[in-house]
């Protein structure tokens, strides 16, 4: 009779972002996974045939909470800046929590733009508190729109890579960056 696992999804999820997390993406593989979750590889294989759709469904799942946070910052009547000090410091702290896997944010060999969608959601996000517009779907005035909230997501990875242990200035940094941004849309 094969032995029953009580929430083994739960757990391949759990192992599987603290791993992919840890290590990143190249330095992970099935059977670390089946291990760090107490299962046999054929059985992660029963609930995922590859580690790319693994990761893929990790990833996405992890940012559901992250989405909600951002959404109350966007819903938020606070002072603008005092908004976009928040949404920053969110942003932030969640890319951070991710570690390995907030690097696959900017990356296209893993993640492919219709494959993941969390960084088009990210995009969106940035795009509603530059425009700080009631409008979901209000478009910055800009002919490099995209390429502007790309960079803006780059740069939040950016921070944390050189100037890891500098998180508060940092955080200062981006805020005031997107401030500029905000400001420098609202009179284009």
């Amino acid at each position: 009779m094969p032995k029953i696992i009580n929430d083994i999804e739960e757990r391949i999820f759990v192992s599987a972002f603290n791993l992919f997390s840890k290590h990143g993406y190249k330095k992970v593989d099935m059977k670390i996974i089946a291990e760090e979750s107490g299962i046999a590889v054929g059985t992660l294989y029963n609930y995922h045939p590859n580690k790319k759709s693994l990761f893929i469904d990790v990833f996405n799942k992890s940012w559901a909470e992250t989405f909600e946070k951002l959404d109350l910052v966007l819903r938020n009547d606070a002072a603008k800046m005092d908004k976009i000090n928040s949404f920053v410091r969110v942003l932030y702290d969640e890319i951070l929590k991710r570690k390995g896997m907030g690097n696959e944010l900017i990356k296209t060999s893993i993640i492919k733009r219709e494959e993941g969608y969390i960084k088009g959601e990210l995009l969106s996000r940035l795009k509603q508190m530059l425009s700080m517009k009631e409008e979901v779907d209000y478009i910055l005035e800009c002919k490099y729109e995209e390429r502007l909230l790309e960079t803006i997501l780059v740069s939040f990875i950016t921070m944390m890579m050189e100037h890891p242990d500098e998180e508060e200035d940092n955080i200062n940094y981006l805020s005031n960056l997107l401030w500029n941004i905000y400001v420098n849309i609202e009179h284009y």
